[in-house]
């Protein structure tokens, strides 16, 4: 049996305005299917009927993302709206990439439009140096956004399993995977700019033949393969001889550094079939480690770590932090060309974003 449940919205001498729940169960519990909203009027004086409707799910949604579009009526939303204007479906979507743009430089744009016209005339007004800039400020902030999920990530890894976590955040669904390995392979393929980089291409080892291969062949800017081995953020990077007081590379790290060399190998083993088959350019491939956490180390073990890497050869260690350290300086760097573009007025095109 359906419980109903009532809301009272307005209420005069005369007049008395109600919604009404229903399709809700014994239970309390309700569904698509079943879920209804009443909205009727009586004449309190008369005690007689006005008019009443009645809405399904579809109908009640509706009318709820409607209300939701208003700000003012967001739980802690502004106390006035900005103004209401028309736009066409093109228009709506130029709004929603330049609500993701640093707001001095939609400034800068919108004044070249004439404040009688529509938003359609944005895009016809801007410069192609203006338009180019436009999308690099969009993709710096994607860029934000992807280091804020690489930061969550790794909280994540760090506080439990990060498999099953991972399933109730919405934004972070592009990286879900089976295996905590593949997670992050997951964010890594989508920000390889972070690498300082650029890649052109990735390459599949199964549709080379290789059983045994890296997690990641990426094919250079100027056509070389290099390799990215990945591993948990909570590998172990270091460990420490207290008889010598030193660090030294960790059983793990070591073992992983073992699997590099032994793909090195079988890339010079296969160097001329894939050179031949799949036209790659295999000249002393590069290896990066991508593994581990650096954010508690000490002097003395990003030291250490710096005296591993130096005294290895086409391999290189990075572990997440340091990755994380990357981007952020990549993002900071263009933050800086946009701020001083903007003060000084300089046309020019702002650097380009991978």
């Amino acid at each position: 049996m359906s419980v109903p449940y009532e809301k009272e919205l307005l209420a005069t001498d005369t007049l008395k305005l109600v919604i009404n729940t229903g399709g809700i169960d014994k239970d309390d519990k309700t569904n698509q299917s079943d879920f209804s909203l009443s909205i009727f009027a009586f004449n309190k004086a008369k005690i007689a009927h006005i008019f009443s409707e009645q809405l399904d799910f579809t109908q009640a949604k509706s009318l709820y993302d409607y209300l939701d579009s208003f700000s003012i009526l967001k739980k802690g939303g502004p106390i006035e709206s900005g103004k209401f204007v028309e736009v066409t479906a093109d228009s709506s979507s130029i709004l929603a990439a330049i609500s993701t743009v640093d707001s001095e430089l939609v400034k800068k744009l919108l004044a070249k439009a004439d404040n009688n016209n529509k938003l359609e005339v944005i895009v016809g007004a801007l410069s192609t140096i203006e338009l180019q800039n436009l999308h690099a400020s969009i993709r710096q902030s994607a860029h934000k956004q992807s280091l804020k999920d690489l930061n969550q990530l790794l909280e994540l890894e760090k506080n439990g399993d990060i498999v099953k976590t991972i399933s109730a955040l919405n934004h972070l669904s592009a990286y879900i995977a089976k295996q905590p390995e593949k997670i992050f392979q997951n964010w890594i393929e989508a920000n390889i700019w972070t690498l300082g980089i650029d890649y052109i291409q990735k390459h599949s080892a199964r549709d080379i033949s290789i059983d045994s291969i890296s997690d990641l062949m990426m094919e250079s800017t100027d056509g070389y393969i290099d390799l990215i081995e990945l591993k948990r953020p909570c590998m172990t990077l270091l460990s420490f001889d207290a008889s010598h007081k030193s660090h030294y590379p960790s059983p793990d790290l070591s073992k992983t550094l073992g699997q590099c060399w032994h793909y090195l190998k079988q890339l010079d083993d296969y160097k001329l079939i894939l050179e031949k088959r799949h036209k790659y350019k295999l000249l002393r491939p590069r290896i990066k480690i991508i593994a581990g956490r650096s954010d508690t180390f000490s002097d003395e073990q990003h030291d250490a770590l710096r005296m591993i890497n130096s005294g290895l050869t086409s391999v290189q260690v990075i572990s997440y932090d340091y990755l994380h350290a990357c981007g952020e300086n990549i993002v900071s760097y263009y933050d800086q060309q946009v701020t001083e573009a903007v003060e000084s007025g300089n046309d020019e095109p702002l650097p380009a974003m991978s």
